[in-house]
């Protein structure tokens, strides 16, 4: 099933209302939304192993949703890495704790190296038309797993 996505009266607050926890009131911004209903940018994130930067957005319809997820992991800027516990680099499902699937994700690192945007996880929540892009700063050369870890519990 395709999930669509009723009209919002304001997109900007769906998407505020999305964030994952972690996020103050002044930490995220509204940005460009490109093709996006809303998107937004956002600073660090005060949970263990939250991302130090972040861009959320929200979409009309699934097709939307997908042609900007795959945007992400074909991007210039992205170098594909296996998710801690996958078989592969590749895009994999994400499952909540009952084996429902709730979306897309895949693991990267920035191709060019930048300090504070190194290791990066970006996944969907399918049910809401919601992309997630979070990056975590530099830490040698291994993924950092505690930025995976901190979406894995946000998916509920």
């Amino acid at each position: 099933m395709v999930p669509t996505f009723p009209a919002l009266a304001d997109p900007a607050a769906t998407l505020r209302d999305l964030l994952p926890a972690g996020y103050s009131s002044d930490t995220c911004q509204a940005i460009d939304r490109g093709a996006a209903l809303a998107a937004m940018s956002c600073g660090p994130n005060s949970l263990a192993g939250g991302p130090t930067s972040a861009v959320y957005q929200i979409f009309a319809d699934h097709a939307a949703l997908q042609k900007a997820f795959s945007a992400v992991v074909n991007g210039v800027d992205w170098t594909a890495t296996t998710c801690p516990g996958a078989k592969s680099p590749d895009p994999i499902p994400l499952r909540i704790s009952d084996g429902t699937t709730y979306g897309s994700v895949a693991c990267g690192r920035a191709r060019t190296f930048q300090t504070d945007r190194d290791g990066a996880v970006v996944w969907t929540r399918d049910t809401d038309n919601f992309l997630g892009v979070a990056w975590a700063v530099y830490q040698g050369q291994s993924y950092p797993a505690n930025l995976y870890a901190w979406l894995r519990a946000q998916v509920t």
